[in-house]
């Protein structure tokens, strides 16, 4: 068993992949669910782990333009509260826990803007989490050496530098 588990994931995404909908979403997160489950001794996850890699692209798809990140993060490790602009993500725990903090956008009347922690909840492994656009969250690693996995419907380093993906550094407070 070299790389089933992400071969048989990446092969069924590609052949599903198309526009944003409920039933994308849904059958994604279905077979990150089972990617997630069934990939702890495939090389890449190995490697993965023992290069304790922060981040790592695991997958690109050519066709489509869909990204498998893997991440191995450390207890206290944040990724502050962020949107992905015009693209959508959908986050799995291997591995350890991941708290995870939502959060919406607040103008007030003088014109600030806010954002307001809505919810938080910790995602823990085998369980997957869907952020469409516009949908504000942050991440913190509960334990060292958690595992995630992260699918993004693009590439977010272009959302990034063309000015969609948003990261809120001081307009935010948390629970």
């Amino acid at each position: 068993m070299k790389n089933d588990a992400l071969n048989t994931f990446t092969t069924a995404l590609e052949q599903i992949w198309g526009p944003l909908t409920s039933s994308l979403t849904h059958r994604s997160k279905q077979l990150l669910e089972q990617l997630t489950k069934d990939c702890i001794n495939e090389e890449w996850i190995k490697a993965l782990i023992a290069n304790k890699d922060s981040v790592k692209e695991i997958y690109r798809s050519k066709a489509h333009g869909f990204v498998l990140m893997g991440h191995v993060e450390q207890k206290g490790d944040i990724s502050p509260p962020h949107d992905h602009g015009n693209g959508w993500v959908l986050y799995s725990t291997v591995e350890g826990a991941v708290e995870m903090g939502i959060f919406n956008k607040i103008i007030t009347a003088d014109g600030q803007l806010n954002l307001i922690q809505k919810d938080q909840y910790e995602l823990k492994p085998g369980e997957c989490s869907v952020y469409l656009p516009g949908d504000i969250h942050d991440t913190t690693s509960l334990q060292d050496n958690t595992i995630m996995l992260r699918l993004t419907s693009c590439d977010f380093m272009e959302e990034l530098s063309q000015g969609r993906l948003i990261r809120y550094m001081n307009s935010f407070e948390k629970w």
